[in-house]
């Protein structure tokens, strides 16, 4: 009898469970955002009021438009004030597959994957588990290159235009939304400090192609799409 009961109501505790779930994910996503957000703040203040000088956007980017020569991302610079980075994997075992707990970790967007994506399927993993990108270089506004006389990294904390809409970093997968973290939509760490969830649009293919230079060199959103 108890047996018989646990299976008719197991169905009618999957949804609210999920919801539940996801809801909890999102709020630590939100909490992480947050301290990353702050962690940049303190190093501005360090730093004669420049952001972090970051190789690029993350470990798996290598090379592409590097603009230090040290293998240093937004984790190392940011761990005076953070910590370090506990999700990267011991070295000689960074392709081991395994669910890191860290606060450069989002616990649903690592474990989130974007088949359509063909390089997404061990980006995590190549990344040293960080699911959160550092806002290194946006595209130029018409998106036909890239703006590299404007970076983020290394740039004074004064040089913005909005700065509640001028995201310091975003997260993966950020291409489809029906794949994106968090109810379609991204969390995003902004220059003033707070961080919020965006929602995608399906007549965007990139948050990051469409929105990384708001608030840097737009003061709202040109993107033209609903969201």
């Amino acid at each position: 009898m108890v047996i018989a009961i646990i299976v008719i109501l197991a169905p009618l505790l999957m949804p609210p469970l999920a919801n539940a779930r996801a809801k909890a994910g999102e709020a630590v996503c939100l909490n992480n955002s947050r301290q990353i957000g702050l962690a940049v703040g303190l190093y501005v203040l360090d730093n004669d009021g420049r952001l972090p000088l970051c190789q690029n956007w993350g470990r798996v980017w290598g090379r592409d438009h590097a603009l230090r020569r040290d293998s240093v991302w937004m984790p190392e610079l940011l761990e005076p004030f953070i910590g370090k980075n506990t999700g990267a994997p011991p070295p000689g075992r960074r392709r081991e597959p395994r669910l890191p707990r860290s606060v450069f970790a989002c616990p649903v967007g690592v474990r989130t994957d974007d088949s359509r994506v063909a390089w997404m399927g061990d980006l995590f993993v190549k990344n040293d588990h960080v699911t959160y990108m550092w806002n290194h270089i946006y595209l130029t506004k018409v998106r036909d290159k890239y703006e590299v006389r404007r970076p983020v990294s290394g740039r004074q904390a004064s040089d913005y235009v909005s700065p509640s809409i001028a995201s310091l970093t975003w997260e993966l997968p950020c291409y489809n939304p029906d794949k994106m973290p968090h109810r379609k939509g991204l969390v995003l760490s902004y220059l003033d400090g707070h961080a919020a969830r965006v929602p995608g649009s399906t007549e965007e293919h990139s948050w990051w192609a469409y929105h990384s230079r708001d608030g840097w060199e737009e003061a709202g959103y040109n993107c033209g799409n609903r969201h």
